[in-house]
């Protein structure tokens, strides 16, 4: 995300997590997990699918000490997938332990995890060269009503950009960055560091009830000098509406 230099680092400031409290200084790991579900689920009797609902919803609450969920409905949005979670726990192995723990599930036997990758929430990388912008994105507010939809966008950069001087890379994410300070009130964004722990090197989801603006803003990050480092963003592009984990099992067992 930091390399889409807007897009990432635009995509720093926002989007706050919630409920459980980690140490200021821990590492936080967020796993994002899209999941398909099987034909057959719809077809057992709604018995069945209530009690595997009722299980998966207290499988998520016991690890509600551990883990945050956000929950996003993608079906007929994104290909080939029902619905996504986002995992953030200072614990990556918890992540990987409550998915492992939902398969198991009444509803999780019926579900195929169909991509799943991680980062790490880390520090700006590049805003302390610039400060004044630094300021600029943190007095951009979003505004209006709780934003529906949500974008996750995986980016990869080749290895002539990693092997520039960090002032160049510096110098382009300070002028590229400018561009998104006019979307700041219409989307909100949450940047996590990839390199080596998947195939990308940026995780960037997006959050906005203005499609629109979003579609310009990405236009508009495309158009600039660093994007030529870029050899992966998206593949894939997941895109849904945010709902919360109860609300994406009720709509499974209906």
């Amino acid at each position: 995300m930091r390399t889409l230099a807007s897009l990432l680092f635009f995509a720093a400031m926002n989007i706050g997590l919630s409920s459980v409290c980690w140490a200021a200084d821990a590492p936080i790991f967020g796993t994002f997990a899209l999941f398909g579900v099987h034909e057959d689920w719809g077809d057992m009797p709604l018995e069945e699918r209530q009690k595997g609902g009722q299980e998966a919803k207290a499988l998520l609450e016991s690890f509600s000490k551990q883990v945050t969920v956000d929950g996003y409905w993608t079906y007929g949005l994104t290909t080939d997938s029902h619905f996504m979670l986002r995992l953030h726990s200072a614990d990556l192995q918890a992540n990987q332990q409550l998915l492992t723990q939902l398969r198991g599930s009444g509803l999780g036997r019926h579900v195929d995890l169909v991509y799943t990758i991680s980062g790490v929430i880390k520090g700006l990388n590049y805003a302390p060269d610039f400060p004044d912008l630094l300021e600029k994105l943190k007095m951009g507010k979003y505004e209006g009503e709780p934003p529906q939809y949500a974008i996750m966008i995986p980016i990869r950069k080749n290895a002539a950009w990693w092997n520039l001087s960090k002032e160049d890379r510096v110098a382009m994410m300070k002028e590229h960055t400018l561009p998104t300070l006019s979307y700041l009130k219409s989307v909100k964004r949450k940047l996590y560091h990839a390199t080596g722990l998947s195939d990308a090197d940026f995780l960037t989801i997006f959050e906005t009830n203005n499609l629109v603006d979003f579609n310009n803003l990405v236009i508009a990050l495309r158009m600039v000098r660093e994007d030529t480092f870029n050899v992966q963003l998206g593949e894939p592009t997941v895109i849904g509406t945010i709902k919360s984990w109860n609300d994406i099992v009720d709509l499974l067992v209906k």
